[in-house]
């Protein structure tokens, strides 16, 4: 039901978008499309695809009312929630480079992973990466974490 209820949502989102659309004005009279043309078409694609969707959530509801699932939550589930949780609070005191370490090793071992090397290594892979492609490529203001470790950033990002 929760599905069919998010797809409903999107669906009067999208509408409220599509009908805003229609408010964008062209300063040329030549231009047969106009600057509303290509948001008023991506939002047709993203209503035609939603309402496919939301077919197929019924469908399936209907299926499964017979059936009688339960909701199958594992600690898997519950794990990421607290993981990225704590991620958030964690990036503003040990910056966002070791934040994301300590994220991807704890989602590596929640999802099975057992070699600490290995997971090691590719978490601090992973957060250099994403550190540099964020700090340095594109500009974006990363958490510097407090102390010692915030002067240390400096020397990444």
């Amino acid at each position: 039901m929760g599905e069919v209820i998010f797809h409903v949502v999107l669906i009067v989102i999208m509408g409220i978008f599509f009908k805003e659309s229609f408010a964008i004005t062209t300063g040329r009279s030549a231009d047969p499309i106009g600057p509303a043309g290509v948001p008023q078409f991506i939002l047709i694609i993203v209503l035609v695809l939603l309402l496919i969707s939301l077919f197929n959530a019924i469908r399936k509801m209907k299926v499964n009312q017979n059936k009688g699932e339960s909701l199958n939550l594992n600690i898997t589930f519950y794990g990421l929630l607290v993981g990225i949780i704590v991620f958030i609070l964690l990036n503003e005191f040990i910056s966002f480079t070791l934040a994301t370490i300590v994220f991807c090793f704890g989602l590596f071992f929640l999802l099975g992973q057992r070699k600490y090397l290995k997971m090691s290594i590719n978490s601090i892979i992973v957060a250099i990466l994403f550190t540099f492609v964020f700090g340095n490529i594109l500009s974006v203001p990363m958490p510097r974490g407090i102390g010692i470790i915030k002067e240390l950033t400096y020397l990444l990002y």
